[in-house]
């Protein structure tokens, strides 16, 4: 499976281009969006691009969010959005596109391994969604700069004095009903976003939420509404700064321990439960990793009931597949495995350093002995494989 190599972890964390941060504003907002359709599109200003150029002229969008909305369109998609015949990776193309057209420079390998990953996951809008929300776009583009050679950047300050100043400039218009507050449905971003923005956890954006320079009361809150697996794209049971979805001030809050990961305690507030009657949880075990620390500890003697879904592929054969029940070919790893006489692929556990047992899609296992529960994939090779299996657990 693809690995992003330590080397670029950083991938999307690139130092800020001076010459955008020092380069002259306009005021001509159509002039803007010419640039945003000529770098992102390929193309030149339709009559359609007159919507974006009111919005922007009246304070009611970004710029980013122009590039956002023009990167995610139909005719993105359909232009420079579609898997190729010939491709190392289906969508690794389509990346490489959005690299250049929103990003502004080639695709180191590393990075585009990880973002190929995820287009073939969650589709080639979450790329999208990466990489304008990230370290990199924000430190040479900002709100106000488009993309590209042109390094044109609309004045943020022009926008008409009927606008209030003390509402920052990426909430302006979108309170369509005018009733003083943000609601989910007004909002032009992700439910990540909304949430990670709703400090108070009332379900809609008002007062220091929306005003320029507000700053949330206390540690950063609404850690419930972070989904941790599904944020953690690349299932290492962390979430890396290129995995979040929201702003870096936020990640870093959440980072107490400062090693620039989050863990599920850091996002969810804890880490770990006991296991005791009636406990469950869900997590994802991807195909690439040999053991996924659960966060459950367990008692010699609990019962425990995991029930597995999904499918991975265990090499580059395209062929070669397998469920948590194992390899539909009942092939055995080639060269020992987890468990060498159990079919590629199974779903295995352990309980701490105990030695591991076969699971399946759906089994019953009593904990042999005190300790951390550990599931995994049995193989002998993970980083040629890819994929996911989707697994519950209950503990009794």
């Amino acid at each position: 499976m693809w690995r992003v190599v330590t080397s670029t972890l950083g991938a999307l964390t690139f130092v800020a281009s001076a010459a955008a941060a020092q380069q002259p504003c306009t005021t001509d907002a159509s002039r803007v969006v010419a640039e945003v359709y000529r770098h992102v599109l390929e193309r030149g200003v339709d009559p359609g691009s007159n919507t974006w150029v009111q919005r922007l002229s009246n304070g009611q969008i970004t710029v980013k969010e122009v590039v956002l909305a023009v990167a995610k369109s139909p005719e993105y998609m359909q232009r420079f959005g579609q898997a190729e015949a010939g491709e190392a990776e289906p969508l690794q193309r389509a990346v490489s596109r959005l690299y250049r057209h929103v990003l502004g420079r080639q695709p180191d390998n590393g990075g585009l391994n990880y973002w190929t990953n995820l287009a073939q996951q969650r589709g080639l809008a979450a790329v999208v969604d990466g990489f304008v929300n990230s370290e990199e776009y924000t430190g040479n583009f900002g709100d106000w700069t488009a993309p590209g050679s042109g390094g044109v950047r609309f004045c943020a300050n022009a926008v008409p004095p009927a606008q209030s100043s003390q509402v920052a400039p990426r909430f302006r218009g979108m309170d369509r009903n005018n009733d003083g507050v943000i609601s989910r449905g007004e909002w032009q971003g992700n439910t990540v976003s909304f949430n990670n923005q709703d400090w108070n956890n009332d379900g809609v954006l008002s007062g220091d939420e929306v005003r320029t320079g507000g700053r949330r009361g206390g540690i950063v809150g609404r850690r419930a509404g972070y989904n941790f697996d599904q944020l953690d794209v690349n299932n290492n049971n962390r979430i890396e700064r290129r995995e979040w979805q929201a702003r870096l001030d936020q990640f870093n809050a959440l980072d107490t321990n400062g090693d620039n990961f989050l863990s599920r305690a850091e996002v969810q507030g804890s880490d770990d439960f006991t296991g005791t009657s009636g406990q469950s949880r869900s997590l994802v075990v991807g195909g690439d990793r040999q053991w996924v620390d659960t966060g459950i500890n367990v008692t010699a003697g609990d019962s425990i009931t995991i029930n597995a879904e999904g499918q991975i592929r265990l090499s580059r054969n395209g062929r070669d597949f397998a469920t948590a029940a194992g390899a539909t070919s009942g092939r055995r790893p080639a060269n020992g495995g987890t468990i060498p006489n159990a079919a590629a692929g199974a779903l295995v556990a352990r309980f701490g350093d105990s030695a591991p047992v076969l699971v399946g899609d759906n089994r019953t296992v009593r904990a042999s002995r005190a300790g951390r529960l550990y599931l995994g994939v049995n193989d002998d090779v993970w980083d040629d494989n890819t994929g996911q299996y989707n697994v519950t657990i209950d503990v009794r």
